[in-house]
């Protein structure tokens, strides 16, 4: 696998890593938990049952929306004699069609191993008479439609019966033939437009004869072929650069590698060449364009650097050159297509943002006007949603507003501003409501690692987790530091906290995912309980996530790891539980955020396997309660021993 391959699905390693941590970090306080005969914080008078309440309280599924997907992710950009503009969508398994103004034409393709299906659309081309082609690096083959996207034909092997293993870039020269990287393989094969086999060269090798370690792109002209090959972990030296053969496959020159003299690619993707055998190149580890002349390591020109604002990249992979000579760079994980000029000035960008679908959301908050914000983690953005699941407006790295990437948790303040806990920028974001970024918080002495909830007070006060410090950070409503609470086992410190929430009098509820508790504090740090401990039973966790307060104070606790919503009287007492796990109505895999409107019904944000199409929506549960009597609760509940 190439390292610019190996970068970008880096990225959505790395979105995933902590949860994958938290989830080892929750067996091994499982087992710590389940061996322990106290806790040294609270014991004194506690029996050594949970308390429940008794009352009636059932909930029960009411409706859902949203799903997987989100914002176009571009891998392979290519453009047709009209200027029309088509994107392999890695996200949505599709291809996406734009006019050469940049408004949306056509979208088709779903996930699947079928005709017209994709597991990962990587390279894109459009030959002389308006067919599409589309590699699939997961399903191995080459697929093949009309204009408007009806299927044609698709094929997967080379040489007669070898299969095709990780195609990636794809090229259309004047006659027809389609020349094919084959990653896999270390090939570059040439077929007719109706997928007979022709011939192949490359191999595994030296790309400095012609041969590759882990080619990605093609380009050609009139009489050569450029290939791009990326680096392998360990052979640094044979990667990198980009060779140029004859159309026939025969060694012409390889240049372009940063370990050579001159040279400066690091993470070549795919190519474009203009007519006088210019390349055009996209590195996804410097997140640039290079403009190079054949057998030349230095470039003519390079544009482009890591960030999310115009002209910058996070992860670009296609490349596509209109008649007019401006570049369009298909820009990854900044969700869109970047449009250039041949000089490197921005132009404009291309987007299809598909609001109302999630990418992991993982948490809810309500406005005083019932409106619902999610954070959607895998599409880096806050989208706000009325109650019925209309999308009203959304921001993040491909929008307006701040530059988010995983916002974990969320939640609103008294006069409607948006708090996003943006969890690998390690910081906490402040928002207008229309979205507008007010400031940043957690900047100086008191900064985050891995914010993961967010909470505010009756007077604006902010409370954050931060899950990698095992720390509480509380600021005023100018986002002023105010204190701290630290890691550690004495009176309310944590070990990896995620959730928090602040009820009407100032108590301070926290989730501690690494004991599996929850812990009520004052607002200066004192602890005024804690229950919970490891296990699937009432009152015990597998995960604790974010939190939910109702009016009456009952809160409500987003289960992970055990599919499920537990619902305690402020006290602590165990009220009753919802949802089982799996993938169907009612079920939740991984829950992680949820919010409670006036009427008590439960939005709660069914993440699920990340990354993975499952659940990815939210799912809303309605309740029939008799409130409790003014002495039912049984006081303080005890910790579970």
């Amino acid at each position: 696998m190439s390292s610019a391959r190996r970068s970008r699905e880096g990225l959505a390693r790395e979105r995933t890593r902590y949860v994958c941590g938290a989830v080892l970090l929750l067996l091994a306080f499982s087992l710590i938990a389940l061996d322990s005969n106290h806790d040294s914080r609270v014991t004194a008078g506690r029996s050594s049952s949970l308390v429940s309440v008794p009352r009636s309280s059932s909930f029960s599924y009411s409706s859902q929306w949203g799903s997987y997907g989100g914002p176009l992710e571009s891998n392979g950009v290519a453009l047709d004699s009209s200027g029309n503009v088509y994107v392999a969508d890695a996200k949505n398994y599709d291809l996406v069609k734009f006019a050469p103004n940049g408004s949306f034409l056509a979208s088709w393709g779903s996930r699947g191993t079928g005709p017209g299906q994709f597991r990962n659309p990587e390279g894109v081309a459009v030959d002389s008479s308006g067919f599409v082609y589309v590699s699939d690096s997961v399903n191995n083959n080459i697929q093949k439609f009309t204009s408007t996207g009806t299927f044609s034909l698709s094929w997967s092997t080379w040489n007669g019966t070898s299969a095709l293993s990780r195609p990636f870039g794809l090229s259309i020269n004047a006659s027809g033939f389609v020349y094919v990287v084959d990653q896999g393989n270390q090939r570059v094969h040439i077929f007719r437009n109706n997928g007979v086999y022709v011939t192949s060269f490359g191999g595994l090798g030296s790309n400095l004869v012609g041969k590759f370690q882990a080619p990605f792109g093609v380009a050609l002209t009139s009489s050569n072929v450029f290939v791009s090959d990326s680096p392998q972990a360990g052979t640094i030296g044979n990667g990198g650069n980009i060779t140029e053969l004859t159309k026939t496959g025969g060694f012409v020159c390889a240049w372009g590698s940063a370990n050579s003299s001159g040279g400066t690619l690091v993470g070549p993707a795919m190519l474009a060449a203009d007519s006088s055998s210019n390349v055009y190149v996209t590195d996804t580890i410097k997140n640039d364009v290079e403009k190079m002349s054949p057998c030349n390591s230095t470039p003519l020109l390079t544009w482009g650097s890591t960030g999310a604002t115009t002209g910058r990249f996070n992860g670009p992979v296609g490349v596509a050159l209109d008649s007019q000579l401006n570049v369009y760079i298909g820009d990854h994980y900044n969700y869109r297509v970047q449009q250039f000029t041949g000089t490197g000035s921005y132009v404009s960008s291309l987007t299809y943002p598909r609001f109302g679908l999630f990418s992991g959301p993982y948490d809810a908050a309500l406005d005083m006007s019932g409106h619902i914000y999610v954070a959607d983690d895998g599409n880096n953005r806050i989208q706000e949603l009325s109650l019925s699941g209309t999308v009203l407006l959304s921001w993040g790295a491909s929008e307006s507003g701040g530059n988010l990437f995983d916002p974990f948790g969320i939640t609103v303040d008294h006069a409607g501003n948006v708090y996003a806990a943006d969890f690998n920028n390690s910081r906490v974001e402040k928002f207008l409501p229309n979205g507008t970024l007010l400031r940043d918080l957690g900047r100086g002495s008191q900064q985050f690692v891995a914010p993961y909830g967010v909470a505010v007070d009756v007077s604006n006060n902010v409370y954050v987790t931060d899950y990698l410090n095992s720390t509480i950070q509380k600021f005023d409503s100018l986002g002023n530091f105010v204190m701290q609470w630290s890691s550690g086992t004495g009176m309310c410190q944590f070990t990896s906290p995620t959730g928090i929430a602040v009820d009407s009098l100032g108590n301070v509820y926290v989730s501690d995912s690494g004991t599996n508790r929850i812990e009520k504090c004052t607002s200066s740090g004192g602890l005024e309980l804690a229950w919970g401990s490891a296990g699937s039973g009432n009152g015990l966790f597998g995960f604790p996530v974010h939190l939910s307060l109702d009016s009456a104070g009952d809160i409500y606790v987003a289960d992970a790891g055990n599919g499920r919503i537990q619902e305690f009287t402020g006290s602590g007492a165990f009220l009753t539980s919802f949802g089982t796990m799996g993938p169907g109505t009612g079920q939740l895999v991984n829950p992680q955020g949820l919010a409670v409107d006036a009427s008590g019904n439960v939005y709660v944000a069914d993440t699920g396997n990340s990354p993975g199409p499952s659940n990815n929506r939210i799912e809303i549960f309605s309740s029939t309660i008799s409130p409790p009597s003014a002495t039912s609760g049984g006081g303080r509940p005890p910790l579970e021993e």
